[in-house]
């Protein structure tokens, strides 16, 4: 293949050289669509504008210069715009979607559920329109509404992770955590493989205090991936609450061989030491945090805290200092350092 037979290169060249090369439909509808995604609304709304004067009754083009109106925030002319293409073609389901978007961002979220409502049997494209319906619910703070969408998107697509978390999020704005425990428990039956299903399974087990249960669904996120990142340090969180200190630090050098930069777990592993009174590991991973992140005020505390029990006020000082510098909002930071001050004058004197 030649390297000009790439329509997006052509393109560029074309632009690039200010020539005139002929497209077809579909090769136009290919470019405007990378430059959407990659967000270049420049080049996309250059593409749209040659693309329509080669093919200017192309419904597809047009369903484009919408899009592109509606993200200018030009919804009268968007919303005209795909009238007319509805007055030709009244069964266009991706112009009445895009229609139904464009009432969305005007606010009118039960114009839009309508819409939705009446091509929701009639159109291939049930898992977005049952998920933008679930949306306009939520706009509207419908949840249980919503969530019943969501759930017929889920359907359609199992794996569909922005469908999860709104899911979980409804459950949560309805503060009722064992609907949301229930729910994930029937989507895992299903989707035993979810790690984002286990991780908050886990998170709600934690908020009804089930602590082993949470850790067994952090297990089963890290079986599904073991580079999840955030079940480790769930994990990690759990197994403090245990004062199962080994197992957490056990957990979190996992962790560190995944990403050797976690500056979070090399600061729990100094936690962990400390709670098992092992004060010089404890200090040496503060330390190793610290050279990771210089901004993790936590780790200065903990070391100013560690030279302050032992009556050396001069290095708790340099250390408070610094957890000062970086986050003056800590009101037991200045409680320390102000001590510091006062018990190294009078050592002093």
């Amino acid at each position: 293949m030649k390297k000009f037979d790439n329509p997006l290169i052509r393109f560029e060249k074309m632009v690039k050289e200010r020539n005139i090369f002929f497209f077809d439909a579909f090769e136009f509808e290919n470019i405007i669509s990378h430059y959407l995604d990659s967000g270049k609304h420049y080049l996309a709304k250059k593409a749209l504008k040659l693309s329509l004067g080669q093919h200017p009754s192309n419904t597809n083009l047009a369903l484009y210069e919408v899009e592109l109106l509606v993200i200018e925030e030009r919804f009268d002319e968007a919303l005209s715009l795909v009238n007319n293409i509805l007055n030709i073609e009244n069964k266009n389901y991706d112009a009445i979607f895009l229609k139904a978007n464009i009432f969305s961002k005007q606010k009118k979220y039960y114009k839009s559920i309508k819409l939705l409502k009446e091509i929701v049997n009639e159109s291939d494209n049930n898992h977005d329109i049952f998920y933008q319906i679930g949306v306009e619910y939520l706009f509207l703070e419908k949840y249980h509404e919503a969530i019943h969408y969501f759930k017929k998107g889920l359907h359609y697509e199992i794996d569909d992770q922005s469908i999860l978390y709104n899911i979980l999020f409804c459950y949560e704005s309805l503060k009722n955590n064992q609907y949301s425990i229930n729910f994930l428990k029937e989507y895992l039956s299903k989707n035993p493989y979810s790690e984002i299903g286990w991780l908050n399974l886990g998170k709600n087990y934690l908020k009804e205090k089930k602590v082993t249960d949470a850790v067994n669904s952090f297990d089963y996120a890290i079986l599904s991936d073991d580079s999840f990142v955030a079940a480790y340090i769930e994990k990690g969180k759990a197994l403090e609450m245990m004062k199962k200190y080994d197992e957490a630090i056990k957990n979190y050098n996992e962790l560190i061989l995944i990403n050797s930069k976690a500056s979070f777990a090399l600061f729990r592993i100094g936690f962990c030491f400390e709670k098992k009174l092992e004060l010089s590991n404890a200090l040496k991973f503060y330390k190793k945090c610290l050279d990771i992140d210089p901004n993790m005020d936590k780790a200065y505390y903990r070391i100013s805290m560690f030279y302050y029990k032992k009556n050396n006020f001069k290095e708790s000082l340099k250390y408070i200092e610094k957890a000062i510098r970086t986050n003056q909002e800590k009101s037991k930071y200045w409680r320390i350092y102000l001590n510091c001050l006062s018990r190294s004058s009078k050592k002093n004197y």
